[in-house]
């Protein structure tokens, strides 16, 4: 029984350990990754319809703790995926804990948005999140931690991109301090947390084998294939290079963008850094191919940080594939005049046995090569045409729209001009009767302000109908049915549909736009990310298709 176990144990620790470089088949693991990018689309819709389902429950529940619940869980959703929807569900679950009088989990939900903060290259606005914290008020024991495991976080996040040596040794020093401050609190040794600190610490010791000891244990605690495992693969990847096992290090970084991929994760680091070592390993084409994708990643993650760092692999891999085109081109240079001299050695000889057939042939070749161009040069005519006919329809459309607006906008100021004249009559005539109670009544009432403000949408709603009658069917037939808006009165547009009018007629700044509708730039944002995210293709591409309506 004694024997079975063993080998029971040795059979578990072998699927989750390459036990040497020579039995790992690095082509097979990037075979795996290549096709799970080919499904990216299958697991971002999965995570996509994980969030959907939290949103509509958010949407139909009243209740402050179950709203809390469910922004929580929204922000777990966005964390690795998308820094901006993160920090908005986070920063409103501040605020749902405050109104329940939950300080405890307001406290904690601040430490979490400087954490995301940091983790996202905003370290100013981490910084001003902890400063808002009293550290002396901290009484729960897991905020306490958290709270030092941030700080930690941020100084070695500065320290790591610092480029002044005495800053940057202050900011490791601030680290330590906070990590030692960690210690004192009685976090558990087998917790991942700790673990991964002793890990950290013998990383910066260059102690790899040290470091691996613990990547061992936490790697026998995660689920394979999940974002925690991605995670500690990552942590192995560094551990391996620093141990100088190349064939190691691609393995582990291959299965840490694989879990990245397969979970939706688009806050990627290992994808990068599996392109940058493949760029110097000669693979080009599955390099750019990676840092393509991870590019794409980052900017539906949005932030700085990972732009900036994915900015100089991509234009090394471009410089690098452009060197290899002119050397192929050269390569070819050289081929064609090679073939160019057995050609004028072959025609030599043809040329004292048959003159003039070779004068014919080349007669006839020079002819060819001018119909040819005669019909490069038509069809390029006919493209200048089109583009010409393209644009002349373009400027007749704004010109329409110009003229149309622009008679509505002259109408419109005349017609508040002898409104404004009929009022100032009204209030001189109180002011001469000294009615101060009807003068106080009538400037403190907005009725006339809201009545101008409808007045104006409805001139704006009937002057775009007019001017673009199919903009609601054509605006629908790019969202998925479900997510389709059905306006009340035809000739009356809702603030969806009014927005993206706007962003039709070319006002496409938030600000400009809450500006005009009387709402605020954040509440336009939410309009705007809503919509988008119903629409049937990309969403980042939905208005510029919007902006295609009626051309």
């Amino acid at each position: 029984m004694k024997k079975n176990i063993i080998i029971l144990v040795f059979l578990l620790c072998v699927t989750r350990f390459p036990a040497m470089a020579g039995d790992i088949d690095l082509e097979q693991e990037y075979r795996k990754l290549d096709e799970a990018i080919s499904n990216t689309d299958q697991y971002v819709e999965i995570r996509e319809q994980r969030i959907q389902q939290l949103k509509s429950a958010l949407n139909v529940t009243t209740d402050v703790g179950t709203q809390y619940e469910i922004c929580r869980r929204l922000y777990d959703e966005y964390h690795p995926y998308m820094n901006d929807s993160a920090i908005y569900y986070i920063d409103r679950c501040i605020s749902l804990a405050e109104k329940r009088g939950d300080h405890i989990g307001a406290e904690e939900c601040r430490i979490l948005l400087a954490f995301q903060c940091s983790e996202s290259g905003m370290y100013y606005e981490s910084m001003d999140v902890l400063n808002s914290i009293d550290e002396q008020h901290i009484n729960n024991s897991s905020n306490r931690r958290r709270y030092y495991t941030t700080l930690a976080h941020l100084y070695r996040e500065l320290g790591y991109f610092c480029k002044v040596p005495r800053m940057q040794e202050m900011y490791y020093a601030k680290q330590d301090q906070y990590n030692r401050m960690i210690d004192t609190i009685g976090i558990s040794p087998n917790d991942d947390e700790a673990l991964q600190m002793k890990e950290l610490e013998f990383f910066v010791k260059e102690d790899a084998r040290n470091a691996l000891r613990y990547s061992d244990i936490r790697l026998k605690q995660v689920k394979e294939g999940s974002h925690e495992y991605a995670i500690v693969a990552f942590y192995r990847y560094l551990d391996y290079s620093l141990l100088g096992d190349s064939v190691q290090a691609r393995y582990w970084v291959t299965q840490s963008a694989l879990a990245d991929v397969q979970n939706a994760i688009m806050d990627q680091g290992a994808m990068w850094e599996l392109a940058n070592l493949l760029m110097s390993d000669g693979d080009m084409d599955r390099a750019y191919r990676y840092i393509h994708f991870a590019w794409q990643c980052a900017s539906k993650f949005n932030t700085v940080k990972r732009n900036n760092q994915i900015s100089p692999v991509l234009t090394a891999i471009s410089d690098n594939y452009e060197t290899s085109l002119k050397r192929a081109n050269r390569l070819l240079l050289v081929l064609a005049v090679v073939a160019s001299l057995l050609a004028a050695l072959f025609l030599g000889i043809l040329f004292y046995s048959n003159s003039q057939r070779k004068k014919l042939a080349r007669a006839r070749n020079e002819l060819s090569d001018s119909n040819k161009q005669l019909a490069q040069l038509n069809t390029q005519l006919s493209e200048l045409n089109s583009q010409m006919r393209d644009t002349n329809l373009k400027l007749n459309e704004s010109n329409r729209v110009k003229d149309e607006y622009v008679g509505r906008f002259i109408h419109l100021c005349s017609f508040y001009i002898d409104r404004m004249d009929e009022m100032r009559k009204r209030v001189n005539k109180m002011v001469k009767n000294k009615d101060l109670d009807a003068l106080y009544k009538f400037t403190g009432n907005n009725e006339l302000r809201d009545k101008n403000l409808s007045e104006l949408y409805e001139m704006f709603d009937s002057t775009f109908l007019h001017l673009f009658p199919n903009f609601v069917n054509d605006f629908n037939a790019l969202l998925r049915p479900e997510c389709r808006i059905t306006l009340s009165d035809p000739g009356k547009l809702n603030t969806d549909i009014r927005i993206f009018a706007l962003i039709r007629l070319g006002i496409e700044d938030s600000s400009r736009i809450a500006e005009f509708l009387h709402y605020s730039v954040n509440t336009i944002y939410n309009y705007r990310a809503k919509v988008k995210n119903g629409a049937i293709g990309d969403r980042e591409a939905f208005e510029a298709q919007v902006k295609a309506i009626g051309m």
